[in-house]
């Protein structure tokens, strides 16, 4: 077994550093898409945490044994773990690919483990980075904001309610209020579906 290391600076390795809430930490990235891929950890609800290049393990392919790095390995609420491997999708069309991942994949399930390829047309696509990276800008600590507390405590007793009427119920600026939304979002004290369209006043937002 063996652990690759990002932190080592190295001239042919473009390295992003992510910095995560739910992690605690930054999580070291290799490459753009896989830094896109982090939005998608920290905001998703089903993930409680995740890391980059964990330990590596053997696989057979052709009668050898070739070394396999999955880029992340996630954790779930449920108790389980999952191997990803993030890939352009054009990289993932050749038979070879196909052959070396599904030797990938099974070398993993006698881990114990399930690996998932997931490419940029699923990481890109649609509105869930956009949102992700828009909340993820008001990520800091809330503590001491009067107003992200007086928003929360209001969707406590209403559960489920639009930005504009949450604006409008409290007397704030909607400015002011969808702020603050995000910044509860960010710290998983409120939440909205990143998926269906772009965040605005009109977006219905309930209370965790």
């Amino acid at each position: 077994m063996y652990i690759r290391n990002l932190r080592k600076p190295s001239p042919n390795k473009n390295i992003y550093k992510f910095s995560s809430l739910k992690n605690r930490d930054a999580v070291m990235c290799e490459g753009s898409l896989e830094r896109d891929c982090c939005y998608h950890f920290e905001y998703d609800p089903d993930v409680v945490h995740y890391e980059s290049q964990p330990e590596g393990f053997y696989y057979d392919f052709h009668g050898k044994k070739r070394p396999y790095t999955p880029d992340f390995l996630a954790t779930y609420v449920d108790g389980t773990f999952k191997y990803v491997e993030v890939k352009p999708h054009s990289k993932t069309l050749s038979k070879t690919f196909k052959q070396e991942f599904a030797a990938r994949k099974e070398a993993a399930n006698r881990r114990g483990f399930g690996l998932v390829l997931v490419t940029d047309k699923q990481i890109r696509d649609g509105y869930f980075l956009k949102n992700s990276e828009l909340v993820h800008r008001y990520s800091g600590c809330i503590e001491g904001d009067e107003l992200a507390f007086k928003v929360h405590s209001y969707l406590i007793s209403q559960e489920t309610m639009k930005i504009s009427d949450l604006a409008v119920s409290i007397g704030e600026s909607v400015g002011r209020v969808f702020a603050s939304v995000l910044k509860l979002i960010a710290v998983g004290k409120a939440g909205v579906d990143l998926d269906i369209a772009m965040l605005s006043e009109s977006t219905t937002v309930s209370v965790r």
